[in-house]
């Protein structure tokens, strides 16, 4: 797909350590919302991570293969609100899980909003299948070899 400026485009941060159903269900959401989404890899200082960039970008490519209109982007240094900025980019796609997820993603959406008052932030519902899939369960579960 040609990217210009009538392109619905948006962004979909988060650590993705490890990416998991939750995040494809959530990344097709977006795709049914937006011509195109950019899937940014990016550091979060409140987790503690054992992938590093380049293999979260390896799992993140072979849970989308198949879907178009998607472009991977690892961020090591730079405001997720930077990012959109520099990309063009006014929507952020976040999902909430929990009254927990909610209120962290709220304030988070008004910190981005302070960094650049254009981006709004989208939070999207996980279907039930999903609501209890997180990153750090998945790593915990990894660890004591649980599947």
């Amino acid at each position: 797909m040609q990217k210009n400026y009538l392109t619905k485009k948006a962004l979909y941060p988060g650590s993705f350590a490890p990416f998991h159903e939750g995040h494809l269900s959530i990344l097709k959401k977006a795709l049914s919302i937006f011509d195109y989404v950019y899937l940014v890899i990016t550091i979060n200082p409140d987790k503690e991570i054992d992938f590093s960039f380049e293999k979260r970008k390896k799992i993140v490519e072979q849970a989308i293969v198949g879907l178009k209109n998607v472009e991977i982007i690892i961020n090591d240094n730079n405001l997720t609100a930077d990012i959109a900025k520099q990309l063009n980019v006014n929507w952020l796609i976040r999902s909430a899980r929990n009254q927990i997820d909610f209120d962290y993603e709220i304030d988070l959406a008004l910190s981005n909003k302070l960094q650049n008052n254009k981006l709004e932030t989208i939070l999207l519902v996980p279907d039930s299948e999903n609501i209890n899939k997180s990153s750090t369960l998945e790593r915990h579960k990894a660890k004591l070899n649980l599947k």
